[in-house]
This record gives C-alpha cells, sequence and structure tokens, in this order.
C-alpha cells in the first residue's frame, strides 16, 4: 500500500488517500512518511509543505515556515498575528 495526495489546480492538497502500490490517477501524486503531504498544504518543487500557519509567515531556506520575527530562544512562546511578536505563555 502507498500514500497519494489529490491537488488541486494550485497544488493545494485536496485530499489524500492510501491505495495499491500499483494504482495511479490523473492527479493523485505518491508521498511517503519522510516527505508527507497535509490537507490545505501544498506541493512545490517535488516536495510536499503544511499549511501556512499565519499569513505573515513565509519558507526559510529549506522550506520551512518562519515568522518574520525570530522566537526568543528562551521560554515557550506562541506567535500573535495582529501584534507581529511573540507571546511568553503565562503571560497575560
Amino acid at each position: 500500500m502507498r500514500n497519494f495526495a489529490l491537488l488541486d489546480e494550485n497544488n493545494i492538497v485536496i485530499n489524500i488517500s492510501v491505495a495499491d502500490e500499483s494504482w495511479s490517477s490523473e492527479g493523485w501524486i505518491p508521498y511517503s512518511d519522510e516527505n508527507r503531504a497535509f490537507i490545505g498544504g501544498d506541493y512545490s518543487d517535488g516536495f510536499f509543505y503544511p499549511e501556512k500557519p499565519f499569513p505573515s509567515w513565509s519558507r526559510n531556506g529549506k522550506g520551512n515556515w518562519q515568522a518574520p520575527v525570530p522566537m526568543p530562544s528562551e521560554g515557550t512562546w506562541r506567535w500573535n498575528e495582529e501584534s507581529q511578536t511573540w507571546i511568553e505563555l503565562g503571560e497575560q
């Protein structure tokens, strides 16, 4: 058995399925655990990427999503899209 992802016209993953290794159909792209497809994510340059977490984030050179401001290295943080800042968990 093998995993497959169905893409729309913008290369966004709209469905995923498991089928026999020999199955193939137009628009369905095989994927592996090392390069997993995510519904809502996209397919670009031969790789699947998860959905963009926030509108302000962009991809780094490795294709991973990153905030416009680096996350502090100490503590536990969450991104606040409205203020474009990291908010430390536990703060009110």
